[in-house]
């Protein structure tokens, strides 16, 4: 019986009274923290879904019990996704902390729209076996497990409270004990073939012990204090206390300011309290994709405290390996931490929610965001104002020394040269990351005190050993961009040089350049409509962010009039003649320079055809693929599925879990996220995926954006080339990667209905820079445009955007894709003219390509654009399928 049948024959009549169901075995996995649905909600996040045959009574409190347990909060609405269906969502994080076990669920009392009590129901659940690692998987679990170990960051190390030593009870407390998150949730969400949580891993292992009294104790999910005898028991134990601080994140909604996001809870900070005064040492774990309020590391003389990030699916086994001393950590932080979100400019021009309406991706409100800081993102802006922070990017402590020393840089024609050495003079072996700044001088154009130009990671370095750098700095990497002269360039004057493992790095020399050079120049595009002062540090006060001008837009209710953008014709011919007719998709396979004709010889219908997706397999039947290449009859197209990623690929059917993108990257390995890139790569060929739509690196303008435990950093340099290498090692396999989200996806609320208006410059040096640095890293098949629109038109539809700088200034020669349902707010026809040439996720009838359609007859749509839409698409299947 198919899906439809099934809903067809429950029971749905006014007399009927209301069935619960569950869709399959009653199954609650235990490291699936938050769920599929939490990033449509977020009071679903840890529960067990069941479904209802009728519309139900949320006036009529219903009974549940959970092996004989009365499990008080619940949640009973209807669920858009499902078609209205109403769900009976059962909180069982906490409850559920075992593999292989099964638990009796009761359902009574509840009452449907037509006044019928259901009958009382009795269920199975059971929480899935454990998996045991197969040898065939081993070479890229163990990728996965270097990923997440190398990812975490030792930001403070009091009394030497770290590493533990062998024989300790760990004594974990917080509801964190049971939450600890292996990924994001929405497109960067992981389905690993098993996955090991921090208690297990503790479980697992023959070093240490654990006090399984508080595991119970927290199956409470909540931040609660132990009673004081099983604090006492706790103490006699061991004189070390774990505290476990998780937050969710990912797509669809932004975080806020309100305890339990960005704040403590006042529940989180009774128990540091109390924690403080019960032990002799306090270590925190912060499992979290996003800087937090760090007030209560002084507050509570935090001894030892670790940003494991999501760790992926061996998450908990990497912590604790770095807790033991088994590996030394290397990480470091890929955003400044301020001490509190004030204190970041852009917290004046990012909606927050705390008070007010979440908006989530589907809110039918318009979001105007301005970017007043300007160039000023993040270190920029704190290292250039001087401003204290928690802990500065680039940061991250290790159980060893290492001394870094740089020889005075030299100037050659195109390039800055410099020699650097890294020396571990520690008792321990590790490994360092050398991190080179340039602070430029101030001439026509004000610049940040710092900037990023260059990083690399040590191999493991035994005591006394030392590594030789010989660094190269390209001239362009010291340009900054000129709005008046529409051009980079490189200023006389004396550029300084900094070498450290930190922003913080001490000065290595200098070199004066004595000319002004002319990088490159650039047409005048991207403009924004809307004039506002950027941050400045000519005049600090009067120019620092105000947000009168960011915020719900009211009455506005469509993206209509765009502003104006110059339109491209297309270079390319496309005359075939009537041989070209007999030319099939497996011919130009065998030779590319078919493309073009192949592509000419197709109808207005089968362009039509091919430049709309074919729909998604996110339903209960399909497999969880993002979407598919339509098969236009009669030319042997191949079966060409997309599936979303980033940290592995993210379908219904088990696979690898790497660590989530910020994760990731806070490993400052170039070669190791190339392997990562691998490993997805190979996994999805097994998997019949040929492209992954990753990798996902906008920058971290604010800690607040939801996607930030998916993206990489705040820094354009050291995102663009992560995800270079990353998008080099993915492609190696012979899978296609596609770059997004492009660009300034930089909020989630509202995200298909924000306008972020900003200036030239800011997009240049930061936004955009990210994107230019990793094509130029390696060249991806496919790049995914975002949601929101850039100063005036969304991004999806802006032809300077897509051709003007990504085609015609970066030589981007793959397709361009929207993001999925981008329709909903943008133009057909607007897009494809622009230069995108897959609309996502479509469908398999002519909803969409009628309007392509139209647009051809009315003189929307430039026909040879079209064409060259679909020649890029098929370039990218005859090299990829």
């Amino acid at each position: 019986m198919g899906m439809e049948d099934f809903f067809a024959s429950l029971p749905r009549g006014k007399e009927d009274k209301p069935l619960l169901f569950g869709m399959g075995p009653l199954t609650y996995d235990l490291h699936d923290v938050d769920g599929l649905y939490f990033m449509l909600d977020e009071k679903l996040s840890g529960c067990l879904i069941m479904m209802w045959a009728k519309p139900m009574n949320r006036q009529v409190e219903g009974h549940i019990t959970f092996d004989g347990e009365i499990i008080e909060k619940y949640v009973l609405q209807p669920m858009a996704v499902m078609g209205g269906m109403w769900i009976l969502a059962i909180p069982l994080r906490g409850r559920v902390y075992e593999n292989g076990k099964k638990y009796s669920l009761h359902v009574e009392g509840f009452t449907d729209t037509d006044g019928n009590e259901m009958n009382p129901q009795d269920f199975e659940v059971e929480s899935p076996d454990r998996v045991l690692a197969l040898r065939e998987n081993y070479s890229n679990e163990e990728i996965a497990l270097e990923a997440a170990r190398e990812g975490i960051v030792l930001l403070e190390n009091r009394k030497k409270t770290l590493p533990l030593e062998e024989g300790t009870t760990l004594n974990l407390f917080g509801r964190g004990v049971h939450e600890f998150r292996n990924g994001a949730v929405g497109a960067g969400k992981i389905t690993p073939r098993y996955s090991v949580n921090f208690v297990e891993a503790i479980r697992d292992s023959d070093k240490v012990t654990l006090n399984e009294d508080l595991v119970r104790f927290y199956s409470c999910d909540e931040d609660r204090i132990p009673d004081e005898e099983l604090l006492k028991t706790a103490k006699e134990k061991s004189d070390i206390a774990v505290m476990m601080i998780s937050r969710a994140a990912g797509e669809n909604m932004d975080l806020s300011t309100k305890k339990g996001e960005y704040y403590l809870t006042d529940d989180e900070e009774a128990l540091l309290s109390a924690l403080r005064e019960n032990f002799a040492r306090l270590i925190v774990v912060l499992n979290v994709g996003y800087p937090i309020s760090m007030k209560f590391v002084s507050k509570y003389r935090i001894d030892a405290l670790i940003y494991s990030g999501f760790g992926g699916m061996l998450g908990g086994e990497a912590l604790l390996d770095v807790m033991l001393g088994k590996v030394n950590p290397s990480g470091k932080l890929t955003d400044t931490w301020a001490l509190d979100y004030k204190d970041i400019p852009s917290s004046m021009n990012f909606y927050d929610c705390n008070g007010k309406k979440r908006l989530n991706a589907e809110c039918s409100e318009y979001v105007d965001t301005v970017y007043e800081e300007g160039i000023y993102v993040g270190y920029r802006y704190f290292e250039t104002f001087e401003k204290e922070v928690a802990y500065p990017f680039g940061y991250g402590l290790s159980y060893t020394d290492f001394v870094i020393e740089a020889e005075e840089p030299v100037l050659a024609p195109s390039k800055v040269t410099i020699r650097a050495h890294v020396k571990n003079v520690g008792k321990l072996p590790g490994k360092e990351v050398l991190q080179i700044y340039v602070k430029k001088p101030d001439v026509t154009l004000e610049k940040p005190s710092r900037e990023l130009v260059f990083f690399d990671k040590t191999d493991l370095l035994e005591p006394s050993e030392m590594h030789d750098f010989d660094i190269v700095v390209p001239l362009n990497m010291l340009s900054s961009y000129s709005e008046v002269e529409k051009a980079y360039i490189v200023e006389a004057g004396r550029y300084e040089l900094f070498a450290g493992n930190s922003v913080k790095a001490s000065g290595c020399g200098f070199v004066d350049i004595k000319e002004k050079t002319v990088i490159r120049k650039t047409e005048d595009i991207l403009n924004t409509p809307v004039a506002f002062t950027q941050l400045s540090k000519k005049d600090p006060k009067g120019t620092y962010p105000k947000g009168k001008l960011s915020g719900i837009v009211k009455d506005k209710v469509s993206f209509i009039p765009y502003a104006s953008r110059k339109k491209y014709g297309v270079s390319e011919e496309y005359q075939g003649d009537e041989k070209d007719s007999n030319i099939t998709f497996n011919d130009v396979k065998r030779d590319s320079s078919l493309a073009k004709r192949f592509v000419s010889s197709m109808t207005p219908v089968e362009l039509s055809r091919l430049s709309v997706c074919a729909s998604s397999g996110w339903g209960m039947e399909g497999v969880g693929e993002a979407g598919r290449i339509y098969k236009v009859e009669g030319k042997e197209l191949p079966d060409f599925p997309v599936s979303d990623g980033n940290s592995g690929v993210n379908l219904k059917i088990p696979n690898i879990g790497m660590p989530s993108g910020v994760t990731l990257c806070s490993s400052f390995n170039k070669r190791l996220i190339e392997q990562v890139g691998q490993a997805i790569g190979n996994e999805a060929k097994k998997l019949g995926m040929p492209m992954i739509l990753a990798p996902g690196f906008n920058i971290h303008r604010n800690p607040l954006n939801g996607r930030n435990p998916e993206y990489f950093s705040e820094d354009p340099y050291l995102s663009g080339t992560m995800a270079g290498c990353y998008t080099r090692g993915l492609e190696s396999t012979g899978t296609a990667a596609c770059m997004k989200h492009f660009a300034l996806n930089n909020c989630e609320s509202s995200r298909k209905r924000n306008t972020s208006y900003v200036s030239v410059r800011a997009l240049r040096e930061i936004y955009l820079r990210n994107f230019e640095i990793a094509i130029k890293e390696h060249m991806p098949a496919s790049v995914m445009t975002a949601y929101n629109a850039l100063n005036g038109v969304p991004t999806a539809a802006d032809p300077e955007l897509l051709i003007g700088f990504l085609r015609k200034e970066l030589g981007f020669d793959g397709f361009i894709m929207t993001d999925w349902t981008s329709y909903d707010t943008v133009d057909i026809p607007a897009m494809i003219d622009a230069g995108n040439c897959w609309i996502t996720p479509g469908s398999t009838d002519d909803t969409y390509t009628a309007q392509i359609l139209k647009g051809l007859s009315e003189g929307k749509i430039d026909p040879s654009r079209l064409r060259d839409n679909v020649y890029h698409i098929v370039k990218t299947l005859a090299r990829f399928s």
